[in-house]
């Protein structure tokens, strides 16, 4: 008796779902993504094209901050690294549309959104404090340029702390706030 394998014919068209929804289960981290960026205030972004049409067609940034967004959070942070993702993970090529995105186009995204990309971590971080994602009084910073000194007279004390927390969930708080403002005003 012979073995008994599938089929694998590389050589004919593969039959992929023409809607992306089918592309991936529902509860994929892309899927994930797209929403908490669809809730997101892009203006910083958006302000920054053309809004007479001219000049050559960009990605929408709501791509570009989801494919950052996604790929980051799978540990990807080189701008080569997340345009080959774009060719080899089935997510990415959700995130955009199935049109790969070449590391420059990422790279320009970054540098020239520097700023506005530093407001949206307090952004998704309302947003996943919101959906009690997260606990809001141990949030830590990583990789973020900080002056250190290691003197015992330099470290902060408990009630120090305490304040600095409390000031950043009454910022937060006040950016969930208006978050909700502004989706009440659009549902008008």
């Amino acid at each position: 008796m012979g073995s008994n394998f599938l089929v694998c014919d590389h050589e004919r068209d593969l039959e992929m779902p023409r809607n992306a929804r089918d592309w991936l289960p529902p509860e994929h981290l892309c899927w994930k993504v797209l929403e908490v960026v669809g809730e997101l205030d892009l203006s910083a972004f958006e302000r920054s094209y053309r809004a007479d049409g001219q000049g050559g067609a960009a990605y929408p940034p709501a791509n570009l901050v989801g494919l950052l967004l996604y790929c980051y959070s799978k540990g990807m942070r080189s701008s080569r690294q997340i345009e080959r993702a774009c060719w080899d993970d089935v997510g990415c090529r959700v995130i955009t549309g199935n049109r790969p995105v070449d590391h420059s186009t990422v790279a320009r995204f970054v540098r020239r959104h520097r700023e506005a990309l530093k407001a949206l971590f307090v952004q998704v971080l309302a947003l996943c404090g919101q959906r009690g994602l997260v606990n809001l009084s141990a949030v830590a910073i990583d990789g973020s340029p900080m002056e250190a000194n290691a003197s015992r007279g330099s470290n902060q004390r408990l009630q120090r702390l305490e304040e600095a927390i409390s000031r950043c969930q009454v910022e937060i708080h006040e950016l969930m706030e208006g978050a909700r403002a502004q989706r009440r005003g659009r549902g008008r």
